[in-house]
């Protein structure tokens, strides 16, 4: 069932975008590890971002779903940088042996503060963006990383 409203608010988000102001998708790389990220400018002249993604590493998998409201303001020659809120939901599992933890599982629930700067190429339809995120948690057992660096790469489609 959560799959499920998961897929249903992206499909949401999608179809109110396509019809209004500019949308991207691609993938977004941080610490956390790989997600796809949408953007959609319906709310001129901000815009709305959703993420899906995860990590794994030998010992820890994790995945998690956030959305954040940024505030979009121009620097010059298709620069610009933003700021904005959002919140997170996400699960984390533990099968590893060190740090004297035992096999561990559950869900995180975060808020996010989030502020990037990205270019829109004109000859090509993508974007480049590099942000930063805070991520203090409501609810989280496991060692959480509250910082979060990250590169996007997107391709943008929608009025220019």
């Amino acid at each position: 069932m959560k799959k499920v409203t998961i897929l249903l608010l992206l499909l949401i988000f999608i179809s109110l975008g396509k019809s209004y102001g500019q949308n991207a998708i691609g993938l977004r790389l941080g610490f956390s590890g790989f997600e796809a990220s949408f953007q959609t400018s319906k709310i001129v002249p901000n815009r709305l971002e959703a993420d899906f993604g995860g990590g794994w590493t030998y010992n820890w998998f994790n995945w998690n779903f956030t959305g954040i409201y940024q505030f979009v303001f121009p620097i010059e020659n298709n620069f610009y940088w933003y700021v904005g809120p959002g919140l997170g939901i996400g699960s984390w599992e533990y099968r590893g042996k060190i740090l004297e933890l035992k096999q561990d599982d559950g869900v995180s629930l975060f808020f996010v503060a989030n502020a990037g700067a990205e270019y829109n190429f004109k000859e090509i339809p993508f974007q480049v963006s590099f942000d930063l995120r805070l991520k203090p948690y409501l609810i989280y057992k496991g060692s959480a990383r509250y910082v979060d660096l990250g590169v996007a790469v997107r391709y943008s489609f929608g009025k220019q």
